[in-house]
Formats: C-alpha cells, structure tokens, sequence
C-alpha cells in the first residue's frame, strides 16, 4: 500500500473516530432524556416562552405571590436545575420563575455569537412577557453582571436584585480576549468543537470542574443530581457549544463597576467565600473590599446549590 493511501487513510480514521464517538454519546443521552420525559420526571414539566431568539423552557412554582425571578449562571453544565434546593423556600413567599438561560438546559441552542448582552434582552424579555410586572430578581456569576445591566436599562422591570458572587466588578475587568475569534471558531466547530464540549460535559469531568472551580463544594454532589445535569448539558446534543464558547473566548465578560454605582434599583451582594473560586472564575476572586457583600460561610460560589435554607433567610433579611 503506497503511503500516501495510508496517510489518507490514518486522516480518514482520525476524522471519523471521533465523530463516531461524539454520534453515540448523542444517541445515548437522547435515549436517556426520552425515557425521563415519558415518567414525566423534573425538570421536564417545564413552560415554555416563544423567544424571538429560541424557546425559553422554564418552571413556575406558587400562585398568587409576588414574583421573584431566579436566574442560573454561564459555565458547563449550567442550567435552572442551579436552584433547585432554594425554590422549595422561596416558593412559601414568592411565585418562582426559574427559565433555562438560551443555549443551556432544555432551552433553545441556537448557532448564535452569544455576549452578555443578549442575555439583557432576554431577561428584559421574559420580565415583560412572561412576568408582566416588576419582579425581585436573583442571578449568579456572569448572569448576574447581565441582570446589572439590564437593571440599569429598564429600571422599571424590578423591584429589587441580588447578585451572587458577581462578575465584573474586580479592579481590572478582563474583557473579550479572543478578539480574533480563532478560539471561538475551533469550540463551535462540527467535530472539535462537539468533542471538547462532550469532554467537559461528561458527568465526571462536570463534577470536577465544579469542584475545581469552586462552584460549589465536592460533598454537595451525589449521583443524581449530576445525572440531571449531565443530561441537562446534552439536551440537544452538543448544541451547548455556542454559548461555551463564548464563555471561553470571554465574550461574557462585562465590567459593571460604574453601571452598580449609578443603578436605581436597589441591590444586594452575597458571596460565597472568595478562596474557593478556581482559575475560571478569577474575575470574581478580584472583587474590590469595598463593596458591601454578605458571605455564606463554608460554601462556594454557588451558595443557594449547598444551603437553601441559610440562603433563603439571608436573602429575607436584605
């Protein structure tokens, strides 16, 4: 066999393994999502809200309340399922909407340039559409940093908004850096791209990120809640790479300092303890002393994930 058909062929095996690969991953986790939509297990009895952008699935717990809007933040595996320990608590005093940003979750996962600010449309969006008058909001790291701004914008949408571990506001905001979009490109690619997001959003590798990251503490997971959040990560297979990426290629990324200062909504801070945060989240870790935030002792940045309760009544107390 003359080299050259060989080398086409090794170049043929490299290209075709992973998409192998990456085809059965799919196969399997659709499979999985199907069987738990047939036993109507949670969170698939979820609303929906026609977004110009892509459907938004989202849940609605309590009647007759006043609103309170809970939204998770941007990192592998994010999904509304972020607030699942907190909503059994607010829900005693708040109608809860809890949606699935685009591109995570059971949302739509459309083939978008994602950035910050086409979450301060949708959170404008669904605050008007969904919940039609001012609401409290809570929102998490990035998230959070896009509630700031869409605050600010439509001042009227809130009556007031809490920020959990914010990004944004350390000396030295760390804007876009792949100005080039090469990164980008390579994450959203067909092959690439769907292999590396599978990589990350393997059930082990999300429970280690998280850990590493500081996202919540490695006691807090068991195996079924890592399992929702696994299949949450593949619904749609691999179309969760879009929003990855622009989270990777720091696209996300929004310095809210000057915005905080003026905004006219009132607003409050909780953190969880900064030393947990990991290398993915030192935007985070730079935030200056001087704001007033109020600390979770013994959690991550995700503090609502460990302890609902505590959080729920810290929330209460602002």
């Amino acid at each position: 066999m003359r080299k050259s058909t060989k080398l086409l062929l090794g170049i043929g095996a490299a290209i075709a393994t992973p998409i192998a690969i990456n085809y059965v991953i799919a196969k399997k986790a659709e499979a999985r999502i199907k069987k738990a939509q047939e036993a109507a297990l949670p969170p698939y009895e979820q609303l929906e809200y026609e977004w110009e952008y892509g459907n938004i699935r989202y849940t609605k717990t309590g009647e007759g309340k006043p609103p309170l809007l809970l939204l998770h933040g941007i990192y592998p595996g994010a999904s509304g399922l972020e607030w699942d320990l907190a909503i059994e608590w607010f829900a005693e005093d708040y109608t809860v909407y809890v949606p699935d940003l685009l591109g995570f979750g059971y949302s739509s996962k459309p083939a978008l340039d994602f950035c910050s600010y086409l979450f301060v449309r949708l959170i404008k969006d669904f605050a008007e559409n969904v919940i039609g008058q001012p609401t409290t909001a809570i929102a998490s790291l990035h998230t959070a940093a896009a509630l700031v701004s869409c605050a600010s914008l439509n001042p009227q949408d809130f009556e007031k908004i809490v920020l959990v571990s914010p990004t944004g506001l350390e000396t030295e905001t760390i804007l876009a850096q792949d100005e080039d979009g090469m990164l980008k490109k390579v994450l959203e690619s067909p092959v690439a791209g769907t292999s590396f997001y599978n990589a990350i959003c393997s059930k082990k590798a999300l429970a280690q990120f998280y850990a590493k990251e500081g996202l919540v503490n490695a006691d807090f997971f068991d195996e079924a809640y890592m399992d929702k959040v696994y299949l949450a990560a593949h619904a749609d297979r691999a179309s969760g790479k879009y929003a990855l990426a622009a989270l990777l290629g720091k696209f996300f990324n929004t310095d809210i300092k000057e915005t905080l200062a003026n905004l006219e909504v009132p607003y409050s801070i909780i953190v969880g303890e900064p030393q947990c945060a990991g290398a993915s989240f030192k935007i985070y870790n730079g935030m200056d002393e001087s704001y007033d935030a109020h600390v979770v002792e013994f959690a991550g940045l995700l503090p609502h994930t460990e302890n609902g309760g505590k959080f729920y009544d810290l929330v209460k107390s602002l």
